[in-house]
This record gives structure tokens, C-alpha cells and sequence, in this order.
């Protein structure tokens, strides 16, 4: 457990002028995450679009970064489809290529009772031997578990011992204290409280790569002792993470944070997937601000 830690940012998916997925920009972002001191990669969250890709093309993006990656850090995998069989196709498709963890994402589906999120995430994990765990995000997902559902499921299963725990720092610090510790919790929410989330205790952090290399200095600063270094880099990247995160939607990350970071990676701007949110000129004109100062990230 102890590579799982760290910050992991979690790749866009890049698209070219047919709204194809483009390989070139997809193997350009791993190597500038890489670069950008990155303790791990993660895929196929809300910022990867995932609701816009066939299951064929998550399968393809999971070969591609796990290929792209080649063992230099460990991988996490988000499987988001609501069917238990599609669920396990795509779990099993991660492990068979070398994902370290799965994030298991509960099926946003209206009305869906606590034992039958038990019993579908239970079936996901007696599908897999990797570490696995759920994607508990209420600020931005209707469904989530409870700490009692949680410890049902790690007694149930020892390696359901992982956990995206997304939420305000408080949110964060319950489900450590409910759950008896028994999760590696990785926080999210662009990274607006890594500091803290490092503080409490979790295992790390996974934002969008906008500005990872620098929350992944960040967090080797809190590692190190160095409280002041890390709050000093921390605020300087602050006001842009609030930016990425003020509307709280997939949408807003890719029309602003997908651009913002090719820029950042010395990759061509990027193209859409129909239908997508167009970006205004202000929300450029602010991140570019923001983003003086900050290093290239291209080869």
C-alpha cells in the first residue's frame, strides 16, 4: 500500500478534428504527468468524459495508458458503467493490463436502495484481486455509500481497502474516522484542500493534470516536513483551482481545463466531443493569468 500515495491526476481524453480519440495527444499528456513528477496516473473519471465514450473506447484508453505508462508508476482505473456484467468486462479488461487499483464508481441511478449498491459493488470486487474501492464524491454525484456500507464491504472483501473520498476536508476526515482507517482514501476536487488532505491523513490526492506537477511537489513538501514550502506553492495554485472548480461539472474541466493543460504539455489545442460546453474568451483570459509563471510541461 505504501506506492499508493501521492498525487495522481486523473487524464482528459484528447480528441481529434473527426472527434476521434487521438492517440499522439493521449501518450503526450502520461509523458508531461510523468515528467510533472506525478506519483501515479488515473483514468476514465468525469474529467476523462467518460459519459461520452463507447465501452470499446474506455477499453482502448485503458491499453493505451497502461502501454504509455510501462510500469514507471502504478495505475488507477475508474469503472463507471451502472451493469454489473459491462462493470466486470472493464475491471477485469484494467487488471489483465496491469492497473494497480480500481475505483469503482456506484451506479447513478435514481431510487437504487443501500443493499443493492452492496451487492453490485460486492459482485465488482469478487470479479478482481487488485485493490478496489468506490468513488464517494457527494459534492458531485447523486449516489454514494455509506461508512456502514463501506465497512460491510471491506469485511466482506480485504481488498475493497481502496477509496476516492471527494468531498469538503470534514467529509474526508468522518469517513477516515467511520470506516476505522481501513481505506486509502485519495481526495479530490481539483485539489483545492491538498494540504490538508495530506494533514488528516489520506492517501493522496487526484485532481485533473492542470496544475499536478505542482500539487505532486506539494504533496513531496508535506512529506518532507516542510509545511510553509508546501502552503506557499499551495496558494500560488489556489485561485486556479477554484477557478476548475466553482461550477462543478465534467464540462467546465474540458472546456477549460483540457485547454489550459495542452498549453502547459506542448500539445495543439485540443478538439471537442459533441455536444460540449463552448468556452468563453473571459474564462481563457482568467486562466491565462493564473497560469503565468507556471513551467512547461513539453518534451
Amino acid at each position: 500500500m505504501t506506492a499508493f500515495r501521492g498525487v495522481w491526476p486523473i487524464l482528459y481524453a484528447f480528441f481529434d478534428e473527426q472527434e476521434r480519440l487521438d492517440r499522439a495527444a493521449m501518450r503526450a499528456q502520461v509523458e508531461a504527468c510523468i515528467r510533472g513528477g506525478a506519483h501515479g496516473i488515473a483514468v476514465l473519471g468525469l474529467v476523462t468524459e467518460f459519459h461520452k465514450l463507447t465501452l470499446v473506447e474506455r477499453r482502448t484508453i485503458i491499453d493505451w495508458v497502461l502501454e504509455d505508462v510501462a510500469g514507471r508508476v502504478p495505475v488507477a482505473v475508474t469503472v463507471n458503467e451502472a451493469g454489473v456484467a459491462a462493470a466486470l468486462e472493464v475491471a477485469r479488461a484494467a487488471e489483465a493490463a496491469g492497473a494497480a487499483w480500481l475505483i469503482l464508481q456506484p451506479p447513478q441511478i435514481a431510487g437504487m436502495n443501500e443493499a443493492a449498491l452492496v451487492r453490485f459493488m460486492g459482485a465488482l470486487a469478487e470479479g478482481v484481486t487488485i485493490p478496489c474501492g468506490p468513488q464517494n464524491n457527494p459534492s458531485m454525484m447523486d449516489v454514494a455509500l455509506s461508512t456502514s456500507a463501506l465497512r460491510t464491504l471491506n469485511r466482506a472483501h480485504p481488498h475493497f481497502r481502496m477509496m476516492k473520498g471527494e468531498g469538503p476536508i470534514l467529509y474526508v476526515k468522518r469517513l477516515i474516522e467511520e470506516t476505522d482507517g481501513a481505506f486509502a482514501i485519495f481526495n479530490g476536487l481539483a485539489g483545492l484542500e491538498l494540504t490538508d488532505t495530506h494533514r488528516i491523513g489520506c492517501a493522496g490526492m487526484i485532481p485533473a493534470p492542470d496544475v499536478a506537477d505542482v500539487q505532486a511537489r506539494i504533496w513531496d513538501l508535506m512529506d518532507a516536513g516542510d509545511e510553509d514550502g508546501a502552503e506557499a506553492l499551495h496558494r500560488g495554485v489556489l485561485p486556479l483551482a477554484t477557478f476548475m472548480m466553482m461550477p462543478r461539472t465534467a464540462e467546465h474541466f474540458a472546456a477549460y481545463g483540457k485547454p489550459f493543460f495542452a498549453k502547459r504539455a506542448g500539445i495543439a489545442p485540443p478538439h471537442g466531443r459533441r455536444p460540449c460546453l463552448e468556452p468563453h474568451p473571459l474564462g481563457a483570459d482568467i486562466l491565462e493569468r493564473l497560469g503565468r509563471g507556471l513551467p512547461s510541461l513539453g518534451g
